[in-house]
């Protein structure tokens, strides 16, 4: 069994998440961890047991050790640092949203073809075997068309999220905050994973906090067969966090969708059995982190460049989707 070392851009919360996990991997190894500030990166190389800890970027995509490169930081330097690693020819592991708009999603895209190295959106939803087994029974047919979707994720408090957290990324519009990037890419990638396909029309509505950014957002998806998405996103209002797939036979609730144990299918039509599809996975303290880093080391394993969980496309796709949402409200961030 082939070992492949890791290299961490970026120690923060995300980061801490996601070694919480990695570790649980037979074939991942700790190489090395980076960030601006080499006495952030030392306790966190301490903490989780790396090999060695850099206070630069560079350094570490320079390490030989170093094989795939998880991208952790903020999100306005996604794409850059991503691309910084694929030239380096490191596989790439680029925490979600891969980039700020499509154009950078696009140019990452095409540098991971240039280089022929291995790039992979962390939108670790997709690696779930909650949501898998899901998929896979709509793709079956079993439930009928997809009629309609339903899928939310908000979390903060009305209306005082900037006051309360004057210092926080998710307020910034320098650092590309509000909603829609940070969790509406979670509502916007889940339907259009389930679905299958991207929507012919989009309405969306907004609530802007006192920064600029978007604090709650909804979305409407209108697809070709007449099908429809309800998406809603919030930085400022606790919701239950969940989704709702109806189909013509049968409706699937997923709770906590984004990290889901388990789902509910119930009959609509009595042509289907109501089932409850299970998939633990949080026994010993896991989080799901792993099933991602597991995936990438097989596609590594396989010569692949690319998830078909995950695919290139696919994350241009979603990306192509949120600048589409941004125009409609009138979300402009100062990269753009």
């Amino acid at each position: 069994m082939k070992t492949y070392g890791w290299g961490i851009l970026g120690p923060g919360r995300i980061a801490h998440r996601f070694l919480n996990d990695l570790p649980r991997c037979e074939q991942a190894s700790l190489a090395a961890v980076a960030s601006r500030d080499l006495d952030r990166a030392r306790p966190f190389a301490g903490q989780y047991g790396f090999q060695k800890a850099y206070g630069s970027y560079s350094e570490l995509l320079q390490d030989p050790a170093v094989d795939i490169v998880y991208v952790a930081t903020p999100h306005p330097q996604h794409a850059e640092l991503a691309q910084q690693a694929l030239e380096a020819k490191k596989a790439v592991l680029c925490e979600k949203p891969v980039a700020v708009n499509a154009r950078q999603a696009c140019q990452l895209v095409a540098c991971a073809a240039a280089n022929q190295q291995f790039f992979m959106e962390a939108m670790w939803t997709r690696f779930f075997p909650v949501n898998r087994q899901v998929k896979a029974l709509l793709d079956s047919g079993a439930l009928g068309a997809v009629t309609l979707i339903e899928v939310d994720f908000g979390f903060g408090s009305w209306p005082r999220g900037p006051v309360d957290h004057p210092e926080s990324r998710i307020y910034a519009p320098q650092l590309a905050g509000g909603s829609l990037l940070d969790v509406g890419v979670y509502c916007v990638s889940y339907a259009t994973w389930m679905k299958g396909e991207s929507p012919t029309a989009i309405k969306a509505l907004t609530t802007r906090v006192s920064t600029g950014v978007d604090g709650m957002t909804a979305v409407l998806f209108q697809y070709r067969d007449g099908a429809m998405a309800v998406l809603r996103s919030s930085v400022i209002q606790a919701t239950r966090v969940a989704a709702t797939i109806y189909c013509e036979k049968a409706t699937i609730d997923v709770p906590e969708f984004y990290h889901p144990e388990q789902a509910v299918v119930r009959s609509r039509s009595g042509d289907v059995e109501d089932q409850v599809i299970r998939a633990p996975y949080s026994a010993g303290g896991a989080t799901g982190f792993d099933f991602e880093a597991r995936e990438l080391m097989r596609c590594l394993d396989d010569g692949l460049l690319e998830s078909p969980l995950m695919t290139w496309r696919q994350s241009v796709d979603v990306m192509d989707l949120l600048d589409s949402i941004r125009r409609e409200i009138g979300l402009v961030f100062p990269m753009d």
